[in-house]
């Protein structure tokens, strides 16, 4: 019984989250609707509820917040808006800076990172370019996402894919096998929304000279300084621990060296509260709730009753298998969001038999899973993020239908690419 009722309140969630503008209701209080609702209806218990939410996330995402934040006070992120302006000479090459640019620096700075730097140059250069900010939100989306297939530090659930696969050399696995077809798709990416949005971009583009006329100087010199240090340290660090994890050296997670970096501003900054304050908490709620809701889909025994419904991946037979995870990736990530997928189709795939050696399978895991977060705005945590961002400044993000006429494009496409890649490796 219990798994129905789960799968009822996993059904309002999601009817509130697509209709979140009819129903008044923003992503973060719906996912919160599910949690209170699962506990309420005894399909978990409090303290079931409290352990399940995943504190190491949390910590890292109020780390990266309390960064970008500092880096948008001080100024930098105008600067660096202004620049990309004088890069971008047209509206195509603007929004393949947003989809290309973009996701190169997801695959080696995290994607939700990504998605926190970009929504503020979103919001500015849209202003002044005349390009609508919607097209440029889904752009970002589709690039980080995209982009963050490429390294096990690129997104969370790669992370967990190279630390619990048990390939060998993770790193250069995923960058011997990911990094053609997902620059590819990122190419791919960025034709099929030059295309679809023909239209929008038909805009009488602003002179250079007027743009970059503007006042770009940063209005915090000392605050621009710490910030900037701070955040190349914390991506130094991010990249430093995942060597001495590797080497089994130190086992420093993401969350502590982001946590270390906005100790960092917090105590070296004068403006601490002006900046705590701007940290967009409401992120930090979703991913709170949505942790207990599917943690409660888990243990009520919800998922099995979809996943039933799917053939088990055969270790011995490539296409097969490589067709099941793909197929069990874009549809179950959709239910539980990519990262906390993963993490439960790890353990199905060791029982299923997939060793290190599978290493094709593994990786089609990472990029399917990945891209399932350019199909609906749920598939991914990074897209809640731009939503939520985006909207908490004050301007009215994609909808659910808007993102998922493109995206369906966007993932039949590059998972193609995919899909034939590792077929014929």
């Amino acid at each position: 019984m219990q798994e129905y009722i789960a799968l009822a309140v996993f059904a309002l969630v999601y009817i509130l989250i697509i209709g979140r503008r009819r129903f008044n209701v923003p992503i973060w209080a719906a996912m919160l609707i599910g949690a209170a609702l699962m506990v309420g209806l005894q399909v978990t218990s409090i303290d079931a509820a409290f352990q399940s939410v995943n504190l190491d996330v949390i910590a890292f995402l109020f780390g990266m917040f309390s960064i970008v934040s500092s880096l948008e006070r001080a100024g930098v992120l105008r600067r660096v808006a202004v620049r990309m302006l004088g890069f971008a000479k047209t509206p195509a090459r603007l929004l393949m800076v947003f989809v290309v640019g973009m996701g190169i620096l997801a695959a080696f700075l995290v994607n939700d990172t990504i998605a926190l730097l970009g929504i503020p140059l979103v919001i500015y250069v849209a202003k002044r370019s005349g390009m609508s900010p919607n097209v440029l939100l889904i752009a970002l989306a589709f690039g980080i996402t995209v982009g963050s297939v490429m390294t096990p530090i690129g997104n969370p659930q790669n992370l967990l894919i190279a630390i619990q696969s048990g390939i060998p050399l993770p790193f250069t696995t995923f960058l011997l096998y990911l990094t053609a077809p997902t620059i590819a798709n990122l190419f791919l990416t960025y034709f099929i929304l030059k295309r679809y949005f023909r239209k929008e971009m038909a805009v009488v583009y602003p002179e250079q000279q007027v743009l970059l006329e503007e006042a770009d100087g940063v209005s915090d010199p000392r605050l621009a300084r710490l910030s900037v240090v701070v955040l190349l340290a914390t991506i130094a660090g991010f990249i430093i621990s995942e060597v001495l994890h590797f080497l089994h050296v130190l086992d420093l997670s993401l969350s502590v060296v982001a946590m270390l970096g906005a100790t960092a501003i917090y105590a070296a900054s004068r403006d601490r509260v002006q900046i705590m304050r701007s940290v967009d908490y409401s992120v930090l709620i979703f991913f709170g709730a949505m942790f207990i809701v599917t943690s409660s889909m888990w243990s009520s025994g919800a998922i099995s009753i979809i996943t039933g419904w799917l053939p088990s991946p055969d270790p011995g037979d490539r296409t097969q298998s490589l067709g099941v995870i793909g197929a069990a990736s874009l549809s179950l990530s959709q239910i539980l969001s990519n990262v906390p997928f993963v993490a439960l189709y790890n353990f199905v795939m060791a029982d299923s038999g997939f060793t290190g050696q599978h290493v094709s399978q593994w990786m089609m895991l990472a990029a399917a899973s990945t891209i399932a977060g350019n199909l609906t705005v749920l598939g991914a945590a990074s897209n809640v993020i731009i939503i939520e961002a985006a909207e908490a400044r004050g301007v009215r993000a994609f909808t659910f239908v808007e993102f998922f006429k493109v995206g369906s494009i966007v993932t039949a496409a590059n998972m193609a690419v995919y899909f034939a890649f590792f077929l014929l490796i």
